[in-house]
């Protein structure tokens, strides 16, 4: 298929002469020929004269014009964004001339990795006629077949294949004006006002949470997610699930690591209502959570604790163990060398009362100052709250040389917890875990509680590096093999023994990381729950598991039910107390 015009019988004279310039170009060119079938235009540097368009959106250095008659390539955009440096003396619907030199602009640094856009540059136009008829969009709806929905790239950018790559078809779609009739929000409104939205006609064919969220999974990065930068003028607020029935159309750009299209007009949402479903009990077993509370600091507004407390009591049922990542020291941000945390924890531990919830005990080790990672004099770090109206008690230390002593059927730490890595370089500037020693009713269990190395360093999945680099991956591979080398150790005095690694992996199921945790003794509780409901976090409209809690593969038939409980990630950002959601089992820990 090809993109298709509405014409008018108007004439255009083009004028075949050149205008000077360094490197002219002696042969009459057209938009699609300067886009070409590429990332980058075929005429970089040249000086180009009498191209032709009409005048789509305009902003305060420059404007988009897309052309009248378009060639029968798919696979060459057909409009450009001219530069003019100063306000446009332009208005939509005119049709435009324009000279300059083709350049290629890229946002931010070149450590960023961003694509880049093709633009007319040095330009001059002129105006040859207002009210001229807008090209009709290309309609993303009706290129079912045609639209990659599986692969963003797989050839490293040797090949542009618009048909199989999502990189390359979208950027063959750079700067025109695109349409998408109706679909849901897969990805809520964030801070910079956009939102990511799947059309009607690929909800059946991909895997969609009960709220609307679009599951990544191993072999399928959803190509086809459309990311829509709204309106300036909205501010109303957008949960996944809601719905578009009217069109929405406007500009196909890139900026920031994502294609995203500039929507020209007011876009209209019907909202749904979620339904938050409670982890719900279904015996009296040991129910663990974990939960990242992001950047938890007593500098926080009190809404953001009695909120997170109210979803810990009404929707995680106050769960018997609680690891809670990202929490600050008790002056926040502010980076003043305190590392203790208590107030921080303590003021959350209220709010649970409050809200109706139990009191709960907490261990905490804070870190060496700025040593861990997070934002600078945060000292973020994974903290343990138990119930101890539940039996649970942390076991006391024993005082011996080695770190472990397991003697007549009991383990015992010489520390509670004990710092895993401490001297590991591979841990230096991260969170070290912590693995606390519990106990209930004479029943001893061990939760680890991790935080890994974050993926803040990796090149975007719609950058100028295929397939992105991931650069700190090593880290948190070598991370996950300490903690298995920790946890085997525990296995070698009893694989009887209880033993729970819990927390922000940073990483995805199938990635080296958690097979490295797993290996062939652990297993990611999460295969309990349904598929389509596996994620506690939505990346660019991909809702994908960063969240984990293993246990022992042996005693995997003691996990009665695992869940992930969607109290954020549906939300807008307005609204959302966390980025993450938590995730939560129920385990026999009894026999």
């Amino acid at each position: 298929m090809k993109k298709i015009w509405i014409l008018t019988s108007l004439i255009i004279l083009l004028i075949s002469s050149c205008t000077g310039g360094d490197n002219p170009i002696q042969d009459q060119l057209e938009i699609h020929d300067i886009q070409g079938c590429s990332h980058t235009s075929p005429y970089v540097g040249k000086r180009v004269s009498d191209i032709v368009g009409v005048v789509t959106h305009k902003v305060s250095n420059g404007f988009t014009m897309q052309a009248v008659i378009p060639d029968n390539q798919f696979c060459s955009s057909e409009a450009i964004f001219v530069f003019t440096k100063y306000y446009p003396l332009v208005m939509v619907a005119d049709l435009v001339r324009v000279d300059g030199i083709i350049e290629e602009f890229a946002d931010g640094a070149p450590g960023d990795h961003n694509l880049s856009q093709t633009e007319i540059g040095d330009s001059k136009y002129t105006i040859l006629q207002s009210n001229y008829v807008l090209p009709a969009p290309i309609v993303i709806d009706d290129l079912i077949g045609e639209l990659p929905t599986v692969i963003i790239d797989n050839d490293e950018m040797k090949n542009f294949d618009p048909h199989e790559d999502g990189l390359d078809f979208f950027e063959s779609l750079e700067s025109m004006l695109v349409q998408i009739s109706s679909g849901q929000v897969i990805e809520s409104r964030n801070a910079y006002n956009e939102i990511t939205v799947l059309s009607d006609v690929l909800i059946n064919e991909n895997l969609v949470s009960s709220h609307g969220a679009l599951l990544n999974t191993q072999f399928d990065a959803n190509p086809e997610k459309l990311m829509i930068k709204l309106p300036t003028i909205f501010d109303g607020e957008i949960y996944v699930g809601d719905r578009f029935d009217s069109l929405i159309t406007g500009v196909m750009d890139y900026s920031y690591g994502n294609f995203k299209l500039l929507a020209l007009s007011p876009v209209e949402f019907k909202h749904q209502q979620p339904f938050i479903e409670p982890f719900i009990l279904v015996s009296d077993g040991l129910t663990l959570a974990t939960y990242n509370v992001e950047n938890l600091s007593p500098l926080d507004e009190n809404k953001k604790f009695s909120e997170i407390a109210r979803q810990i009591v009404k929707y995680l049922q106050s769960p018997d163990v609680l690891v809670l990542n990202e929490i600050l020291d008790n002056s926040g941000s502010i980076d003043d060398g305190n590392i203790k945390a208590e107030y921080t924890i303590q003021k959350l531990i209220a709010s649970i009362q409050k809200a109706g919830g139990p009191e709960y005990a907490f261990s905490d080790t804070p870190p060496i100052n700025n040593q861990d990672g997070g934002l600078e004099g945060g000292n973020i770090r994974t903290v343990l709250i138990f119930r101890q109206d539940k039996g649970i008690t942390l076991d006391k230390e024993i005082s011996q040389s080695q770190k472990m002593v397991y003697k007549n059927g009991n383990l015992s730490f010489n520390q509670n917890p004990l710092i895993i890595g401490e001297s590991a370089s591979v841990f230096n500037g991260t969170r070290k875990p912590r693995m606390w020693l519990l106990t209930q009713n004479d029943q001893q269990f061990v939760v680890l509680g991790v935080h890994l190395t974050s993926q803040g360093a990796n090149s975007p999945y719609w950058g100028n590096l295929q397939p992105p680099q991931k650069p700190e991956e090593h880290k948190r591979v070598d991370q996950a093999q300490l903690i298995f080398e920790q946890v085997s150790k525990i296995y070698a005095f009893s694989s009887d023994i209880p033993t729970f690694i819990v927390g922000d992996m940073n990483d995805l199921p199938w990635s080296t990381t958690i097979t490295t945790i797993t290996q062939d003794i652990i297993i990611n509780t999460a295969d309990f729950e349904k598929p389509e409901e596996r994620y506690s976090y939505i990346f660019e409209g991909n809702a994908q598991a960063l969240d984990y809690i293993f246990i022992n593969k042996n005693l995997a038939n003691r996990v009665l039910q695992a869940r992930f409980v969607h109290v954020n990630t549906f939300l807008d950002f307005s609204k959302a107390f966390s980025d993450h959601d938590p995730m939560m089992i129920e385990f026999q820990l009894h026999h």
